[in-house]
């Protein structure tokens, strides 16, 4: 059928791809989409997340504000998830409690 996608390009596991496609050949995502790139293939939007990433990186050993709750974290931290580690524990923690 033309026009329908085979299990090797819509990224699905199968004898002659057995580990599937790499996520940067799913439609609409980067290849740094799990570390939360909000791209989804706009080029000048993954452009202007990289550049902040890189800059992040450069301003490493910095502290800087957690704009929640006040505490040191690194520009990193607030460049890829807005928060620090801990808001961001307490945040997932409100939204999929552990179920002992």
């Amino acid at each position: 059928m033309p026009g329908r996608p085979t299990a090797a390009s819509a990224g699905v596991a199968s004898k002659t791809n057995p580990k599937g496609a790499p996520i940067s050949n799913h439609r609409g995502l980067c290849a740094d989409a799990q570390l939360g790139c909000p791209c989804r293939g706009d080029q000048a939007r993954h452009e202007e997340r990289a550049q902040q990433i890189a800059q992040a990186r450069a301003q490493g050993a910095e502290a800087v504000e957690c704009p929640e709750c006040g505490g040191p974290t690194t520009p990193l931290a607030i460049a890829s998830w807005g928060n620090c580690r801990s808001c961001r524990t307490a945040q997932s923690r409100q939204t999929h409690p552990l179920r002992w």
